[in-house]
């Protein structure tokens, strides 16, 4: 084993985050929660004056018993488990300890909640009542993120991050670079095209003579200092869902995701070319939206003609 005296427990974390960073390619947001999980651990066995030498398999389970007693959601408890369990694989493969005392651990069951999503009914009446409103520079960006979300289902921060120079020439695709820092190519629809060229010319007056940066390099959705926040245009979705009566609880830019995967499905697309499209490793993560399909086919069936005869 190696002189574990030589280093204490963050510097045991520094190294583990290094490795990752070379060998993984993590964004630095997925790092970063990497280092608040490993940190939070810490803190615990710190509490309970134990280190990352000497803990065992009960102080393993005593720290997942906490999580559960501090209400954590399953989600982030898996989360913060895979880590834990990927810094002590670290730990134990570069003879820091002599034995892993996590490798007995397993992630709990994750349960499947079918995604809130909006009927084609409710996005049309959303786009509408944002057409109706688009006069203003503010107007217009909100139909053109929620358009362009809609059509494309990226996810909120790749949206809001987009730059100028991710859009084609031919404005036929958006160059997207998602998480973990892989790139993919989303194609867009006739009017995604169009109201995009649109915007952009309002963009591109809004940008004059502001500094000498080159234009394709900026922010496609601008704000006062940088591109608009996420939550900036949480907060405008929420808005025009109130002025058209879909509960306000219903809406987000994710709830606009899942109806862009749910509403292609319906259509006839393929899962694995969705899969593509949303960025996921993972087909699995996708299959979600044939289960919210089978409750739509479940529902229909009920208005056949052959349920109102009685057998």
């Amino acid at each position: 084993m190696k002189n574990y005296v030589k280093y204490n427990d963050k510097d045991l974390i520094e190294l583990f985050l290094d490795k990752i960073i070379t060998e993984k390619n993590l964004s630095q947001t997925t790092v970063s929660s990497y280092n608040s999980d490993l940190k939070i651990f810490y803190e615990f066995l710190n509490k309970n004056k134990i280190n990352f030498c000497n803990c065992n398999e009960d102080s393993f389970n005593k720290w997942i018993s906490f999580l559960v007693d501090n209400n954590i959601k399953t989600a982030s408890r898996i989360r913060k488990i895979s880590v834990i369990k990927q810094f002590f694989n670290f730990l134990h493969e570069e003879k820091f300890i002599h034995s892993n005392p996590s490798v007995n651990i397993y992630l709990p069951k994750k349960n499947k909640h079918l995604p809130k999503f909006l009927s084609e009914k409710d996005i049309y009446k959303l786009l509408d009542f944002m057409q109706k409103n688009s006069k203003t520079f503010t107007g217009l960006q909100t139909l053109v993120l929620t358009e362009i979300l809609y059509a494309s289902g990226l996810r909120v921060t790749e949206l809001v991050q987009l730059k100028i120079a991710s859009i084609t020439e031919d404005f036929k695709s958006l160059y997207i670079k998602g998480k973990g820092n892989k790139d993919r190519v989303i194609p867009l629809g006739e009017y995604a095209q169009k109201i995009l060229q649109n915007y952009l010319l309002k963009v591109k007056l809004r940008y004059e003579n502001k500094n000498k940066k080159k234009f394709k390099e900026k922010w496609l959705f601008p704000n006062s200092n940088s591109h608009i926040s996420r939550y900036s245009y949480y907060n405008r979705l929420r808005k025009a869902a109130r002025e058209v009566d879909i509960c306000s609880d219903k809406i987000s830019p994710h709830v606009l995701r899942h109806a862009f995967a749910s509403h292609m499905l319906k259509n006839g697309a393929d899962l694995k070319v969705l899969q593509q499209l949303l960025g996921h490793e993972d087909i699995s993560t996708v299959e979600i939206y044939t289960h919210v399909n089978i409750e739509d086919t479940k529902k229909a069936l009920k208005k056949h003609p052959l349920t109102k005869i009685d057998v």
